[in-house]
């Protein structure tokens, strides 16, 4: 039975070498003669020049050339087989790397990398500092832990965050931060409810002083109470100022024409400077052909906005 094998001949693979010497033309004629494949023969002065020897004359390349009196560096490798030359060096490696990466896939438990994203990211050594304590770090399984409960002790380790959330992704930890942007003092509970000044879906209330009036997940409408200031003792309800820190997303839409195709850069710009205060989570540009010949440019801003009572 024939087998199929993979070999020196088989492969189309190439080292790159630069040579100096002198009489590199005949050089090159000896190692055609005794049927060394060499190819890219390029020289860069009358002492120097670079060529191309296949991978499987290569020991014939050097039992040549190893009594004549030439200075020979390998630069490099090319051919459409140098990857797989690759593997097969280092198979043990490559073997064993793919079967863990494989058994940790199959689990999806594993955590291969934490992530940091948000404005809060710039402050993200306390989060990891934090999650090295706990025992996260690569390569821990993400059974091992509660995310929310992760979410909140970043929350409780830093004043410089005002939100902080886990996510598991495929075996990514992502650890989204958000950068307090008003400070603390803000929370007076002077205020008798807090109102939401945006339309958007709640991603979380904490209420310190107060009676929730939504929760995560919600709608809430510009003017409407997301916290009230009032709390319920033993059946009575009692009147208390309200601190809280309510997280919206929401989104915001900007409409720009120009008489230009492609101009999308310009209408990010424009809507960047229209756009009020929160994070901005994402932003996407729609172009679409007028019957007059102009452009319009529909921008779609989804962002974040903490409120404080």
């Amino acid at each position: 039975m024939r087998k199929n094998k993979i070999g020196g001949k088989n492969l189309d693979v190439y080292g790159v070498y630069r040579i100096s010497g002198v009489n590199l033309d005949n050089l090159v004629n000896t190692l055609k003669n005794k049927g060394v494949a060499i190819r890219d023969f390029v020289k860069s002065d009358n002492k120097t020049a670079v060529l191309s020897v296949s991978f499987a004359d290569t020991k014939k390349f050097f039992a040549i050339t190893r009594e004549m009196c030439y200075n020979i560096e390998k630069v490099g490798e090319k051919g459409r087989h140098r990857f797989l030359l690759k593997i097969l060096r280092n198979a043990g490696l490559f073997i064993g790397a793919l079967m863990f990466f494989a058994v940790a896939a199959l689990t999806d438990d594993f955590i291969f990398s934490i992530d940091y994203y948000g404005s809060g990211s710039v402050f993200s050594r306390e989060a990891e500092e934090y999650l090295n304590a706990r025992g996260v770090k690569p390569f821990t399984r993400f059974s091992e832990f509660d995310l929310a409960e992760l979410s909140d002790g970043i929350l409780a380790c830093s004043d410089r965050i005002s939100f902080a959330e886990c996510v598991k992704s495929g075996n990514r930890l992502k650890v989204n931060l958000v950068l307090k942007t008003e400070p603390l003092k803000t929370l007076g509970g002077d205020s008798d409810s807090l109102l939401s000044d945006v339309d958007g879906e709640i991603e979380y209330i904490k209420v310190y002083r107060g009676t929730a009036l939504k929760r995560a997940g919600d709608r809430v409408a510009v003017g409407e109470a997301v916290v009230g200031g009032f709390a319920v003792i033993k059946d009575t309800e009692v009147k208390t100022g309200v601190i809280a820190t309510v997280s919206v997303k929401a989104e915001f839409y900007y409409e720009y024409l120009s008489e230009k195709d492609g101009d999308e850069t310009t209408a990010e710009i424009f809507a960047r400077a229209a756009f009020g205060d929160g994070e901005i989570l994402e932003l996407t540009v729609e172009k679409s052909a007028l019957s007059n010949g102009d452009y319009g440019y529909s921008v779609k801003i989804i962002y974040r906005r903490i409120l404080y009572g």
